[in-house]
């Protein structure tokens, strides 16, 4: 950076050189600068970790399409971003591959990729998902709810049930390839007293990939005999319940 002197102030581009003005003050610069597919081939660091934030976001694109009937009624700006986040984590789990080849395919085959996956906040503003103690049996596909309490559940003054669906998913996260399975949903008022229930989908069909399962909790009111969904994102749940 040079300051420019003489009676003619410059602003623009002139053989290779930028003229402009900043805080009132004329000034000049090489012109170029900034990263580029060249500078990738001269800083690799910066081309690596291009390569692993790319696998991230194919990854992220494609995972959010796994549940996307789940969201519905759902708003949340912030998702995309906070998965993004999480995927680069999980890549970071891929001790096999050299850096600028780690995979998130990699990463969630290790069992804390599992457990970050479990853990994951899809909907941060519902800090508890669903009161009591859930248990996930692959065998069965059975999602088992003990130690369960109604009136615990959050239920809306305006709400006349609280509707849970169930979904199964096995995908596999090199191919991006998934297949799924859906419960209806169940509907408790309430007047529900009992402590235990369970929810099942059907099993999935076998390959290759990650299995997991994810229990989506919201509220409605009753019209005529029709569910309507309740807004309010505080109220919204998902999370998943189960990971293999």
């Amino acid at each position: 950076m040079a300051r420019q002197k003489g009676i003619v102030r410059l602003k623009g581009t002139l053989g290779g050189i930028n003229f402009y003005e900043r805080l009132g003050e004329p000034l000049a610069r090489v012109g170029g600068g900034g990263f580029n597919s060249q500078s990738s081939e001269t800083y690799p660091r910066i081309r690596e970790n291009n390569d692993e934030m790319a696998n991230a976001s194919r990854t992220n694109r494609v995972f959010k399409q796994v549940f996307r009937s789940l969201l519905v009624g759902y708003k949340d700006g912030t998702l995309h971003y906070r998965l993004q986040s999480f995927f680069m984590r999980v890549k970071d789990l891929d001790t096999t591959s050299v850096r600028g080849q780690r995979t998130v395919a990699n990463g969630m085959a290790t069992p804390y990729g599992k457990r970050l996956l479990t853990d994951f906040d899809f909907t941060p503003k519902r800090s508890v998902l669903l009161n009591g103690q859930l248990a996930f049996d692959w065998t069965t596909y059975t999602l088992t709810v003990s130690k369960f309490d109604i009136r615990d559940a959050g239920i809306p003054a305006n709400a006349d049930l609280m509707g849970l669906t169930l979904l199964s998913v096995r995908f596999d996260f090199e191919r991006l390839e998934w297949v799924t399975a859906e419960s209806p949903m169940l509907e408790l008022y309430p007047d529900f007293g009992d402590d235990t229930f369970t929810m099942y989908t059907t099993p999935l069909t076998a390959g290759p990939g990650e299995r997991f399962a994810m229990l989506r909790v919201a509220y409605y009111q009753q019209v005529n005999g029709a569910n309507y969904l309740l807004p309010g994102d505080d109220k919204f749940g998902l999370g998943v319940v189960g990971v293999e």
